[in-house]
Parts: C-alpha cells; structure tokens; sequence
C-alpha cells in the first residue's frame, strides 16, 4: 500500500517507528568504541573524574573542600552538574574514562529525545509535526557535533541537553498553563545554571522577555510564577553567593556540607563590550561551521554539514517571522520562547571574548531546529513532483557525508593530539598490584596537575596548585630534562619505572636498547620496567 494512501493513523504510526529507529541508530553508533576513542583525554575531564573521585572515597573535591557547588578546578573554576553526576557513574562502574565520560553520552542522548519531543511541541499546530521530528532525530543521529560532544567528558557541554528540557518544559506550561511544567521548568532552569556559567546570562534575559511575552498572551498566574521560581530560587542561591564571594573577594564559607568555593583566578575579564559584534560573529561561527578545538569539531565537517548552512539561514527567517506574528497578535506559541533564548545567546556571544562550539552549546537545540525547519519548509514549497526526488537526493547527501565522518573520525580525528597529556589509571594499578614495582618510583611525561588523576591520591596529597606531591613520582619533562633520553641517562636509569604518553620512536629506542620489559594500556600508555 502506497504511503499516501495510508490513513493518518497508519502514518503517525509508521513516523514514530522510525523516529524510534533513527534515535536507536543514533545512540548505536555513539556507542561503537566509547570510552576509548577520543584517545587523548582532555584536560577538563581529568580534573572532573579526579575530584569525583574523591567526593566518592572522602567527601571533599581534590583541594580538601566539602562538597563545592562549583569546583575549583585548575584555578578558574569548573561547573558541577557533570562532576556530581561522574560521582554516580564512578560508584557503579570504578574509575576509568568510561565511566568519566558515561554521563557525557547519558545527557547527549537525554538532549536528542527531549529535542525530538520539543520540535514537535513548537510544530504541534501544523501538519508538518511528524515529518519535523523524524528530521531533528535524524540530524541528531548524523550530525558530527552530537557525535563529538558525546565521547567526552567537557562538562559545560551538557547546557545543550538542560537548557532543551528547560524549554521542553516551558513551552508546554505556557501552553497547556500546567503547574507541574511550570514546577519542572523551574527546576531545570535551576539545573541548567550547574551546566555552565554562560547560562547566568542567557537564562535571565530569556526570562524577561518570556515573562513580558506571558503575561500579555495570559497564560500565567501568580500560582505558576510561585511554582517555576521556588525550585530556581532554591538552585541558583549558592551560585549567586559564589559569584558573591569571588566578585567581592571574600572568604569562601561552608552552607551546610557544601563549600561556597573561592577561585584563585576569577574570569570575570572573560566578559567584555569590547568586541560584542565580532564575538557575535564568532559565537556563530563555532556552533554552524567550527572552532579549531579538536575536540570539537572539524573544519572538514563542520556541527552539521556545510550543506545544512542555508537551510539554518532559511530557518531562522521563518523563526523570527513567526515569532514577531505571534508577538504582535499576543497568540500562543513555543517559537517565541525558543527565539527569546536565542537572543539569550546571541548576547552571551557578544560579551564573551573567545566564544568557541562549547561555549555557545546552548544553541545547539535551537541551530537544529532552525535547520530541519528551513529544510521540510523550504523542499515543501517545490512543486510536487520534485519533492521526492529532493528528499532522495538530501537523505543520500546526508548519508555519505555520515559516513565518511564516521570513518575519518575512527581513523584520524580521534587520534589527533589535541591534548599534551592524558590519564592511565590501569598502568599506575597495575604497577601498586605488583611487589616488586610498586616501592619503586614512577617516572612520567604526565605533568603534576593531571597525574593525579592517574595516581588517585588522597587529597592531601595534592598542593595547593593541584599538583600531585609524592616522593614516588617523577616528572622528566622538564626544562633541564626535556627528554625520556637525558632523564634516563643523567638521573633515572633503570631503578624506576616509566609510565610514558604517546612515547615519540626515541623514547621506545631508549627503553628497547636498555633491555626494558614493556607493558600497553589502551592505545597510548606504556609502562617500561625491569625487575
């Protein structure tokens, strides 16, 4: 039977099938070598796990400090959604990069359901809704951002899968006036200020603008404004007396077993006027095209595809139309809260000095959405018998792109040294597993700051800078000693044993002319001993 001549309840039938299908897919192909690929772990997700560790085993993070509501970090600060939730993945799975990195694809894969959902809340009153999240599943399947941002642990990435529930959750209370969405809302409003800092700017302005439109349309009362503020008043309260103590430059205090953290660094110089349209600019840039980071994107494939460049620009268009239409006519619409929070963004970027994909993260959803409008909008305008062999000819484009993606990313991109350093809990277990190895000094290109999260010492055992203090561990890569050769030669020699990143081909000379016995953990960490 031809799909045309189904009935609509047969359609809406098969549409969710395969939206079901294609998240499955998604998530699958998301999961092919996780934890392992990226190779090189990042500098942010070292520190995370380590501090997670220790909340598990001692109650503090790794400076000593009781369960803080923003965490120290290397200096300048780290969000804690993604910490908290590493302690969860850490308690049931031990210490690793998967574990680490698990609530990275959880929170991915949360924001591709929700999304789903979302897009079609905003294309509920149209014919188009099916068709509308078959496409943002799709492109969350396919795309190399969502694919990216899911294999490791950068905590301010999960702004995109928060702030999408939020607005789940929001448009649906403003539209069916229900209290326990106004409740949600609030609570993941509240939420989304642990994702990153960035959210302290958009989430205000998004709210003016969603409270003026609101009242106006008359789809609040004093009961739902009671209901969303309570659980965000609750949440965001230790961050404003963060953001207290820092700007003030007070002492850091505890509010009950939480730590009100003081920063040794306070970026607040991060924000500025200075280049509010070129960081406009750039903002854009990183989340349509890329931002030089390895980690997250590719200037060879862009968040989306170059190809989904117009169809964002085309969205966007007919976004902001429906958003001043409805405005104007004080009609209810879910768009206009999306194009509220793009603003939210957009003037984020132009206050951030170096804007880049993780930091305009909370754009992702409405970027998707704009492109999966512009594109069902746009292919249906055609006249009819172009509209299938368009779809054809997009399907096939987008598939080849996925594909040759999947296979640069397993064969170059994750191999890429965009780090200096990375984390082997497994060598440093398996040198205190051995008697003989384990009194004896371990020498390592990991610098101090990240080897703890090798080592997983106490936190006492950790200075004031974050570095690793033990009278057992080596760092050769110094100025005096910049290579595994002069450190071997002139202090080390055989007597400790060397847990080596990404060894260079002299290295390896070093240790194989010496006779060393050679261990492998995963695809870059070597461990040379003798007995």
């Amino acid at each position: 039977m031809n799909f045309k001549n189904k009935t609509a309840e047969e359609k809406a039938k098969l549409y969710k099938i395969a939206i079901i299908l294609v998240l499955l897919l998604g998530v699958a192909v998301k999961c092919i070598k996780f934890g392992v690929l990226m190779d090189q772990t990042q500098s942010d997700e070292m520190g995370c796990g380590y501090d997670a560790y220790c909340l598990l085993h001692y109650g503090t993070d790794r400076y000593g400090y009781s369960w803080p509501v923003y965490f120290i970090n290397y200096g300048g600060g780290q969000n804690a959604l993604y910490t908290y939730v590493c302690v969860l993945t850490i308690k049931l799975l031990g210490y690793s990069k998967f574990a680490i990195r698990l609530p990275a694809l959880l929170f991915s894969i949360m924001g591709g359901i929700v999304g789903t959902l979302l897009t079609g809340q905003l294309t509920k009153d149209t014919d188009k809704k099916p068709k509308a999240m078959l496409l943002f599943a799709i492109l969350y399947a396919v795309a190399p951002y969502t694919f990216m941002a899911s294999r490791f642990a950068l905590e301010s990435n999960l702004m995109f899968s928060c702030s999408t529930v939020f607005i789940y959750f929001l448009v649906r209370a403003h539209r069916e006036k229900n209290n326990l969405f106004y409740l949600l809302a609030g609570l993941f409003a509240g939420i989304t200020l642990y994702t990153y800092a960035i959210a302290y700017i958009v989430l205000p302005m998004m709210l003016l603008l969603s409270i003026i439109y609101m009242i106006r349309t008359r789809q609040v009362n004093f009961l739902n404004v009671i209901l969303f503020v309570i659980p965000l008043a609750i949440l965001a309260t230790p961050l404003i007396l963060v953001q207290y103590v820092n700007y003030f430059d007070k002492e850091q205090f505890q509010l009950g077993i939480f730590t009100i953290t003081k920063f040794r660094e306070y970026r607040s110089g991060e924000i500025s006027f200075n280049d509010f349209f070129p960081g406009i600019f750039k903002g854009y840039f990183s989340v349509l095209c890329y931002d030089g980071l390895g980690y997250n994107t590719n200037e060879n494939f862009f968040t989306f595809y170059p190809m989904s460049i117009p169809f964002f620009f085309y969205g966007f268009y007919i976004l902001v139309k429906r958003a001043i239409v409805s405005i104007k006519e004080n009609s209810i619409d879910g768009n206009v809260l999306v194009f509220f929070w793009v603003i939210g963004e957009t003037l984020a970027a132009g206050l951030m000095t170096e804007p880049n994909t993780n930091r305009m993260n909370g754009l992702i959803f409405p970027v998707m959405f704009m492109t999966i409008l512009g594109i069902h909008t746009l292919i249906d305008k055609f006249p009819e018998k172009f509209v299938l062999p368009s779809w054809c000819t997009l399907a096939a484009v987008y598939g080849i792109y996925f594909v040759i993606f999947l296979y640069s990313y397993f064969t170059v991109i994750a191999w890429q040294r965009v780090t200096t350093s990375s984390m082997c809990p497994e060598g440093y277990h398996y040198i205190q597993e051995n008697d003989t190895l384990k009194e004896k000094v371990v020498v390592s290109n990991i610098p101090p700051q990240f080897f703890a999260a090798t080592a997983l010492p106490s936190p006492d055992k950790v200075d004031y800078e974050g570095n690793y203090k033990d009278d057992k561990y080596a760092w050769f890569n110094t100025y005096d000693y910049p290579t595994l050769r002069d450190y071997f030669y002139n202090v080390g020699g055989v007597a400790p044993v060397y847990l080596i990143y990404n060894p260079t081909d002299d290295d390896k000379a070093v240790m194989e002319e010496n006779g060393a016995k050679t261990e492998r953990f995963g695809y870059s960490f070597y461990l040379y001993y003798w007995n």
